[in-house]
């Protein structure tokens, strides 16, 4: 099971909670679909000074709002997710 969506896990991506780029080495095993979106809404800054647990990725609204959409979503399929309009301004 994928911690952020709780669905079965067909496609299990190791996600660095806190960006390698920025001194991480701690990993979680999340799908393919919660990896994409994490990245899809946070900054590499973003996720090492905040959001570097499943529970602080989860009360940010919008990537909650995005996770509960894929929860619905079949696991055994592949959801496309664009850049959030927002992240792209904090880059």
């Amino acid at each position: 099971m994928c911690p952020i969506c709780e669905r079965p896990n067909y496609f299990p991506s190791d996600h660095h909670m806190v960006p390698r780029s920025r001194g991480g080495v701690a990993t979680e095993t999340i799908c393919e679909d919660c990896h994409k979106a994490i990245h899809a809404h946070f900054t590499n800054k973003e996720l090492e000074e905040k959001y570097h647990t499943p529970e602080a990725l989860l009360e940010h609204e919008g990537f909650a709002k995005q996770i509960k959409f894929l929860s619905k979503q079949d696991p055994g399929g592949r959801s496309k997710t664009k850049k959030n309009k927002d992240r792209l301004r904090r880059e």
